[in-house]
C-alpha cells in the first residue's frame, strides 16, 4: 500500500485504470479541479465510492510532504519484467546500478516519460521501489513509465544486449565523449550512483563507456542531470532521424 500525495501524481493514479484506488482525502478546493478534469465521472473510484473533504491538519498527519490539496490511499502498481522490451516501440532504456537517492529515482522518472523511455531497468535490493516521494517527483510519470525491478543487472544487461540495445555507460572518467559515438539504433543508458558511479561489473558489460563535456574547472553533474543530459542527445538523434525520413518520404 502507498499514500500519494501531490495534485499531478495524485490525479495520474486516479486516471490510471491500472491504479487500485482504496481512498482519496481533499480539500474542497481540489474536488473543483477533480471536476473540471472529468475524473469524478470517468474514475471507478469516484464513480462507487465517496472521497473524503479534509482540511490541511488531517492531510498533513495522513502524509510527510506538500500534499497540495490531495492524498490518494492505492495499491503499488506492479513492475514489469525486463522481457518488455523485447518488443517496445521505444528505443531508449535506462538503468540504474545503486542509485538509491528518492528525489534522483523520481526525477529520472519524470525525464523517462518526457523522452519515450521504454522502461526504467533496477535492482530490487538497491533502488527504492514505489513510495508518495518518488511519485511525487516524478509527477505523474510513474504511472505510465514501465519498472523493471531485475534480481541481478548483470543478467539484465545481458539481456538487453540480446534485444538488440547497445549499452551505453556515463562515466566521468571516460576518455570518450558522450558526442564521439553513435547514438542511433537501441540505447541503453547506465547511469550509476552520486560518489561511487557504476560497480565495475557494470562498467565491463557496457559497450561504450562515455563522458558528458564540461567545463574543466567545475565538471560535477548529479545522476539526475546527466541523465537528463544524455537522454535529450539520444532522443534528439532519433528526433532527427524521423524528421529526415518524412522528408524523403514527401
Amino acid at each position: 500500500m502507498v499514500y500519494l500525495y501531490g495534485i499531478h501524481a495524485c490525479f495520474a493514479a486516479l486516471r490510471n485504470k491500472n491504479r487500485i484506488i482504496e481512498n482519496v482525502w481533499c480539500s474542497e478546493s481540489i474536488v473543483e479541479k477533480l471536476e473540471n478534469d472529468g475524473i469524478l465521472h470517468n474514475s471507478e473510484f469516484f464513480v462507487k465510492r465517496k472521497y473524503n473533504i479534509a482540511d490541511k491538519k488531517t492531510l498533513d498527519r495522513l502524509v510527510n510532504g506538500s500534499h497540495q490539496g490531495i492524498v490518494v490511499k492505492a495499491q503499488n502498481l506492479r513492475s514489469d519484467t525486463i522481457d518488455i522490451l523485447k518488443t517496445s516501440k521505444s528505443r531508449i532504456v535506462v538503468v540504474l546500478d545503486h542509485v538509491s537517492d528518492t528525489q534522483n529515482v523520481g526525477s529520472i522518472l519524470r525525464l523517462c516519460r518526457v523522452f519515450g523511455v521504454g522502461a526504467l531497468v533496477t535492482t530490487m535490493s538497491s533502488t527504492p521501489q514505489e513510495n508518495g516521494a518518488i511519485a511525487k517527483m516524478a509527477s505523474g510519470a510513474i504511472e505510465v513509465v514501465p519498472r523493471c525491478f531485475v534480481p541481478n543487472l548483470a543478467d539484465a544487461i545481458r539481456k538487453l544486449k540480446a534485444y538488440g540495445y547497445w549499452i551505453i555507460g556515463l562515466a566521468e572518467s571516460a576518455q570518450t565523449s558522450l558526442k564521439e559515438i553513435d547514438l542511433t539504433g537501441k540505447i541503453a543508458i547506465i547511469v550509476g550512483s552520486e560518489g561511487t558511479g557504476m560497480r565495475h561489473l557494470t562498467k565491463k558489460l557496457c559497450d561504450s563507456l562515455v563522458h558528458i563535456p564540461t567545463d574543466s574547472e567545475f565538471s560535477t553533474l548529479n545522476v539526475t542531470m546527466a541523465t537528463a543530459i544524455s537522454l535529450y542527445e539520444v532522443f534528439q538523434i532519433g528526433d532527427t532521424r524521423k524528421q529526415s525520413i518524412n522528408k524523403v518520404c514527401v
